[in-house]
């Protein structure tokens, strides 16, 4: 065991509070200035006229106005190469005036393609059985052309099929389809033009390629620098659909790669929003769901769907899937705190059957009532895939012990407070599409990603004299960060099913650039492991504690756990991987920055055996665990790290090395990391069952031999029942 001692670093590049943060590890578009690129030589139209060093221009012909009408909102887009044994793309294009941090002038593009599957008949164009809709054309830009017979215009819809112009929406493609992420760097849109000139559209991009995760992962890569730079140069055009269906403004021209030709590309106007998504809500027998709530006029109301409307994204509420009073499970208390593998069980067993996260982005929301104290919701890394679904408790809320601030809503359980637990429910939804806390990534304010308790701090209460009280002056919004990370991610970064949990942040040991570390003299930060060395298959357990040095309160964050997400950690193996270790449980609505008096100490510690990312300690040989504590103080990004030694032993029997076997698969990794009673886990079970019997032991051993990863399983409480 070891502890390595944080070293000073100032970076001189720090964001200010409340900038936008670019992520480590994906590429995100940035604000660009629209640019309007008159036609003529320089000084031409009154620029520069004036300027006595100019020869006299030459005369212009008269201007013709251009008319473009390359407005906001999501584009679908074709490639298709000039080399016939390329492969086809399409996509969506990002066209976005409306981000807070693009300015008057400015606009922000982004975009994502997919590969395009091969060409297969349309049913809909005709033959046996099939029937077009009465005056539509066939869109030979649609992602995907419905394959069954009788397939519905919702279905075909959701697909993003434009055979159906009335219900165009952004469209949805597979995930393992996923090509490319597009970072717009400049965009013009000329108002006029001269006479033989036509009105053309440039939008420049740089192309980023991705890497498929390999078998068993969710995440997969992108390179720092872009794969190449394109061009688009369009021009518009008619419609696919003509008066009284119009399809919306469409765009064909060619695609530049240095100057090079590459193909053509079609942009087709198909929504005002830039992403959708649907999000399914299940209450429990005796729970509250969240409602809406007056909005800030006083002229409507707020909720889910108006919210993320200000983020660019239609989200659905499946009020045809929701299901209310649910009963509760066998055995099950719903009244008191549940264990992480009963509400596990709970949420796959009611989640929409048959969703499939390739033909639609859909996250679950499921409400129990609990009690107060054990957390106002969490979200899980996984229920089958990354992100799918998230719990809220109506009746856990606002204890005065996470706050002095939550004012007329202290000791008020949830149900009780509309307006806070609107908010609160919209966190957690919100880290189902992969955004963390700002007290993290900016720093602590009156937004939806902050943290219950540190909003009601940053509101204050009625006996401080602050501006805002919580909950009336809870601001129902995302911050600019937050806002357009959601429209503008790649998109497997953000989709339900795609990268796990906090993926795209920073984690393990941060980078130079990325926070400044404390002295020794102010925060001591230890990292040990229980134990030095392990048998191959075993969970270990990692522990860490911080001190404040000083003579002076320090503010900290009052949650060190993994789940409340201050917190990461990181393996670095022999031969060189570091991989991460993400908590499965997200359970932060109680975290917050918080004094730490002088001499005083808070701890905690983590079972490391499976995440999202695989087994992090899955080789023989030693493993360096990083723990990394990271928050915003005032808007500088800080941490405190430190390390630890773990050496795996290679297993030195027949049953080591077969009970091993038994252990590493995933469905005993989630049986670990819900900390056992997961029944639903039908798998992990089997295995594990398997594990405490004769099966696994080699004929070859003594009678009643067992091996250390056997003992390991039961000496941690992790060997199922005989009634389970």
């Amino acid at each position: 065991m070891c502890d390595r001692e944080p070293q000073p670093y100032v970076d001189p590049h720090l964001l200010p509070n409340g900038a936008d943060v670019a992520p480590a590890g994906a590429p995100v578009a940035a604000p660009i200035t629209v640019e309007n690129e008159l036609p003529g030589p320089p000084g031409a139209h009154g620029v520069n006229a004036d300027d006595p060093a100019r020869p006299p221009l030459p005369p212009v012909p008269p201007l013709l106005p251009c008319r473009l009408d390359f407005r906001d909102g999501c584009y679908q887009v074709t490639i298709r190469p000039s080399l016939a044994s390329l492969q086809s793309t399409v996509g969506t294009l990002r066209v976005d005036r409306a981000a807070p941090s693009a300015g008057p002038d400015g606009v922000i593009v982004s975009g994502d393609l997919y590969r395009q599957p091969p060409t297969v008949a349309n049913p809909l164009a005709g033959g046996p059985g099939a029937a077009s809709p009465p005056g539509a054309a066939l869109d030979q830009d649609s992602p995907v052309i419905p394959g069954a017979a009788g397939e519905s215009a919702a279905a075909a819809a959701s697909r993003g099929d434009s055979s159906f112009p009335l219900l165009r929406q952004v469209p949805v493609f597979p995930r393992d389809r996923y090509r490319s992420y597009l970072r717009g760097t400049r965009l013009v849109v000329p108002p006029v033009t001269v006479p033989g000139r036509p009105c053309t559209v440039t939008v420049d991009v740089d192309e980023f390629d991705y890497t498929q995760p390999s078998a068993g992962s969710f995440q997969g890569s992108f390179p720092d620098s872009p794969s190449r730079s394109l061009t688009f140069v369009l021009q518009q055009v008619p419609g696919t659909f003509p008066t009284p269906i119009p399809s919306g403004p469409r765009f064909e021209g060619r695609v530049l790669e240095g100057g090079t030709d590459r193909g053509s590309v079609t942009l087709t106007w198909v929504s005002s929003f830039l992403r959708r998504a649907v999000l399914e809500i299940d209450t429990l027998r005796g729970a509250v769901a969240p409602q809406p709530v007056p909005d800030a006029a006083g002229t409507g109301t707020e909720f889910f769907e108006t919210l993320y409307a200000t983020a660019g994204w239609q989200l659905t509420i499946d009020r045809a899937e929701d299901q209310v009073d649910i009963p509760a499970p066998a055995g099950v208390n719903p009244n008191v705190c549940w264990t992480p593998a009963n509400l596990h069980a709970l949420m796959t067993s009611v989640r929409k059957a048959g969703t499939d996260l390739d033909a639609e982005w859909r996250t679950h929301l499921v409400v129990v009532p609990a009690t107060m104290g054990c957390s106002r919701g969490v979200m899980y890394d996984q229920i089958g895939v990354p992100r799918e679904g998230a719990a809220s408790f109506s009746d856990d809320g606002y204890p005065s012990s996470d706050s002095s601030n939550f004012g007329a809503a202290e000791n008020q359980q949830q149900r009780n407070t509309p307006r806070a637990y609107l908010r609160s429910a919209m966190h957690e939804v919100t880290h189902a599409f992969n955004q963390i806390h700002q007290e993290s990534e900016t720093a602590a304010d009156n937004s939806i990603m902050t943290t219950t308790p540190s909003v009601a701090d940053v509101l204050g209460g009625p006996a401080t004299g602050a501006p805002g009280v919580f909950p009336d002056q809870i601001n129902l919004g995302f911050n600019t960060t937050v806002r357009n990370h959601l429209a503008h991610m790649p998109d497997p970064v953000i989709r339900p099913g795609g990268w796990p949990f906090g993926a795209w942040f920073p984690s393990g040991a941060p980078q130079a650039s990325d926070r400044n570390l404390f002295y020794a003299n102010e925060l001591r930060f230890e990292v040990k492991a229980e134990t030095d060395h392990a048998p191959l298959g075993a969970p270990v357990t990692i522990s860490w504690k911080l001190t404040n040095t000083s003579g002076a309160a320090l503010m900290v964050p009052n949650d060190l756990r993994m789940e409340a997400l201050f917190t990461t950690m990181s393996s670095l193996d022999e031969s060189g991987e570091d991989r991460p270790v993400r908590p499965f449980v997200i359970s932060c609505e109680g975290a917050k920055l918080a004094p730490l008096e002088p001499g005083a100490s808070l701890s905690a510690d983590y079972r490391v055996f499976w995440s999202s990312d695989g087994f992090p300690l899955e080789r023989p040989g030693r493993h360096t665990v990083t723990v990394t504590v990271a928050w915003s103080a005032g808007g500088l990004p800080v941490a405190v790290t430190g390390t630890c030694d773990v050496w795996v032993d290679r297993p030195t029997t027949a049953a080591e090395n077969r009970d091993a076997a038994l252990v590493m698969h995933p469905e005993v990794g989630k049986w670990v990391v819900l900390g056992g009673g997961a029944y639903h886990l039908e798998e992990a079970v089997d295995r594990l069952r398997r594990l405490d019997s004769g099966d696994s032991r080699s004929t070859a051993l003594d009678a009643g031999e067992r091996s250390r990863v056997a003992d390991s399983f039961s000496a941690l409480d992790l060997m199922p029942g005989g009634d389970g």
